[in-house]
């Protein structure tokens, strides 16, 4: 035990890694693969004042949103896809609570629907939105400065159909990947086929 209720395996270890991309333009991408996965936004928000941090000595008296639900917000609208057309997502899961917390913030459902939703299976591989399906950062370690870019790898794998014993059914079309760091940053990408 940790910081009841959770416990050491409950938390992800940082790590070493590294991570690399390769990046072409939409018009050519058919040259180089015949399954073509389309990076269509990716924002960068940090927290306002008054947003709840863990190194913050004090919170405001009115809710600001977490700097994911701006990352969020801003990275759907830009992609011209909506969080209902998700299809598969990789959330920080720094801790086993994270992911919990950051399905509602990317706007994957609304805040209290998560424990209904992972106990339905609808977070599992052959559920209606897998989520971490490689095991996230608890499963995988954290790199700093490399997750995101795991992140994508997973999705990329996912919709392209190549994700071995892992594979989600059907082939996703539409995936997002979300990060969240201290002090106050967060990323999200998302992701079309």
């Amino acid at each position: 035990m940790l910081n009841h209720p959770l416990t050491q395996y409950m938390f992800c270890s940082p790590n070493e890694g590294a991570a690399a991309l390769v990046v072409c333009d939409a018009a050519v991408a058919h040259r180089y693969t015949d399954r073509p996965v389309f990076l269509r936004s990716t924002e960068v928000r940090t927290r306002r004042y008054g947003a709840y941090e863990v190194h913050t000595p004090s919170t405001g008296v009115e809710h600001v949103p977490a700097p994911t639900v701006d990352a969020a917000r801003a990275a759907f609208e830009k992609a011209g896809v909506a969080p209902s057309e998700v299809e598969i997502a990789q959330l920080q899961d720094t801790d086993a609570g994270a992911e919990v917390i950051h399905m509602a913030e990317v706007g994957l459902c609304a805040d209290g629907e998560q424990p209904g939703l992972i106990a339905d299976g609808a977070t599992g591989i052959g559920g209606r939105l897998p989520v971490n399906t490689d095991g996230g950062l608890i499963a995988n370690g954290e790199p700093v400065g490399a997750s995101g870019l795991r992140q994508v790898h997973e999705l990329v794998h996912q919709m392209r159909g190549t994700a071995g014993e892992r594979q989600v059914p059907g082939r996703p079309r539409v995936g997002v990947a979300q990060l969240y760091g201290a002090p106050g940053v967060a990323a999200v990408s998302v992701l079309t086929r």
